[in-house]
């Protein structure tokens, strides 16, 4: 259960908001977008599987990040996903092998 695998973020409002993280040979992205609405962010991730992008891909802005996804994976609590102290560095992976399993299954 002591399984971390590194992250790469971009927007940080108590926990990373949106984060890329690789993961047995795929690419996700975690995406807790601000709803303009409600005032607040969600209590999920959109998750998705991303093809693999270059370093020039993933400089500037990750606002339609999500429009390169190959796969909409599905939502992931927030309270799900475990960071390590900082809340920077890396994640638990068990929640990345619940989303492998989903896909694999779908």
């Amino acid at each position: 259960m002591d399984n971390w695998a590194p992250i790469r973020y971009r927007e940080f409002w108590d926990i990373p908001r949106i984060f890329v993280v690789r993961y047995q040979g795929k690419m996700f992205l975690f995406d807790c977008a601000f709803d303009e609405t409600a005032e607040d962010f969600p209590d999920y991730y959109r998750v998705y599987h991303l093809p693999e992008l270059g370093e020039d891909e993933m400089t500037g802005s990750w606002d339609k990040l999500h429009q390169r996804a190959t796969q909409y994976v599905g939502d992931v609590l927030v309270g799900s996903v475990q960071f390590d102290r900082s809340k920077r560095r890396e994640i638990d992976t068990a929640v990345l092998d619940e989303l492998t399993a989903r896909i694999g299954a779908g």
